[in-house]
């Protein structure tokens, strides 16, 4: 060889040199992506992307017809949507193309199934029964007086106590429902929630929603997408509706990172039925992050908001924007610590009330909470928790402070 070497020219030898570190490259490319490519399979199978892992899988069988994992995978997965003629089908081509020994063989006859029963599509139920006390369940105003006009002409009134801080304790029940609609991860849900007052009966809420959330890959990236529509009752006559479409970006990670971002573009179309104008709509651009490990997870958000009225509503449209952060600590096996933050600011266009109160409206909301979990079975669990609500705003009738306290008992078959 080194003789044969010696005697070919220069630009010869390197060409075939380079033809050779060329084929090494691309057949390490072919292995790299292929590994990506059952990997991405595996990964839509656990979010039950079956159609989406079943293109995958036969895709990557048509590139290596040699690679058992995804051969074997597609049989279960046949089998597991109920598919036995498919499944079948798949066996007997794995044992026509691979080089399988007698006990590999015989193995594969043990494992193949007798009949194929596809899976019941995954329910999930979570129920939820809260008590607790709400130090301003009206939202009344922090100061009980109001100024406006100017110079000589001001005056000075007080508010009537309906509009002023009003306490009541408060029970709630909460039930949520998801299930599985297609063979491609769609699920359907519903939640309701009812919470009543003691004696501020005015204030019992009833709130309705249902919702479709569908996943999908495009490139490197996993898309989320949600519809939903709702209803909310304030003291027995409805009080709001609401109609809401996100889609949720999420571009791959390295496997065991424990960092998370997506990004969350919203339309929410809100109605008041004994309130024309107050219905508006409101577009949402939100960035979301998430550390996560064995005992701590931490979570961050922070969001554009564009609100517009859609009539005569006082301030006109308005500008915003959204920040949070959640902690979540591993005390015990069974107990965890939950800490949360949450900042919202709203900016009106216009003055709220012309020669009344000539302002235009600033909100700066802030709330604060903190609860303690505690797992006593696999199901179910209670929870202890604290919220104080700052509402600053620099039209004085409109500000409130608001703390409560809540134990909840939560059931889940998840």
């Amino acid at each position: 060889m080194q003789r044969i070497a010696r005697q070919l020219p220069l630009p010869i030898l390197l060409l075939i040199l380079l033809l050779i570190f060329g084929n090494t490259v691309a057949k390490a490319d072919n292995e790299a992506e292929s590994e990506t490519l059952y990997l991405e399979a595996l990964k839509a199978i656990s979010e039950k992307r079956n159609d989406d892992a079943k293109t995958m899988l036969s895709t990557l069988i048509e590139k290596k017809p040699l690679h058992a994992g995804a051969w074997l995978d597609l049989a279960m997965l046949q089998c597991k949507l109920g598919n036995k003629e498919e499944a079948d089908k798949v066996l007997l081509k794995m044992r026509q193309n691979l080089p399988l020994s007698e006990e590999q063989l015989y193995k594969l006859e043990l494992w193949q199934p007798k009949s194929c029963i596809p899976a019941a599509p995954e329910r999930r139920i979570a129920i939820a029964i809260e008590a607790g006390y709400d130090t301003n369940v009206n939202q009344g105003a922090s100061n009980p007086f109001f100024t406006f006009g100017s110079g000589t002409e001001q005056i000075t009134l007080q508010l009537l106590p309906e509009y002023q801080p009003k306490a009541d304790r408060f029970a709630s029940l909460s039930g949520n429902i998801s299930q599985e609609i297609n063979n491609n991860g769609t699920i359907g849900f519903a939640q309701a929630r009812l919470r009543s007052y003691d004696s501020l009966s005015a204030y019992n809420t009833l709130a309705l929603a249902l919702g479709v959330e569908k996943p999908w890959k495009w490139r490197d990236y996993g898309i989320r997408g949600t519809a939903l529509v709702s209803a909310l009752s304030l003291g027995g006559t409805l009080y709001q509706k609401q109609e809401i479409v996100q889609l949720r970006l999420s571009p791959a990670v390295s496997q065991g990172s424990p960092w998370r971002f997506s990004t969350v573009a919203g339309f929410t179309n809100v109605q008041y039925p004994t309130l024309g104008n107050f219905d508006a709509h409101t577009w949402e651009l939100r960035g979301l992050l998430s550390y996560e490990t064995q005992k701590y997870q931490l979570q961050a958000g922070l969001a554009a908001m564009a609100d517009r009225a859609h009539a005569d509503r006082q301030g006109g449209h308005r500008t915003g924007y959204y920040g949070n952060l959640n902690l979540r600590r591993q005390l015990t096996q069974q107990s965890e610590l939950e800490l949360g933050w949450s900042k919202q600011i709203w900016q009106s266009a216009e003055i709220y009330s012309p020669n009344l109160i000539d302002v235009a409206r600033r909100q700066d909301l802030q709330l604060v909470k903190a609860g303690l979990n505690w797992y006593f079975t696999d199901k179910q669990s209670l929870q202890l928790e604290f919220r104080a609500i700052n509402n600053k705003e620099n039209i004085s009738i409109l500000q409130y402070n608001s703390k409560s306290v809540q134990l909840s008992w939560q059931w889940q078959n998840f």
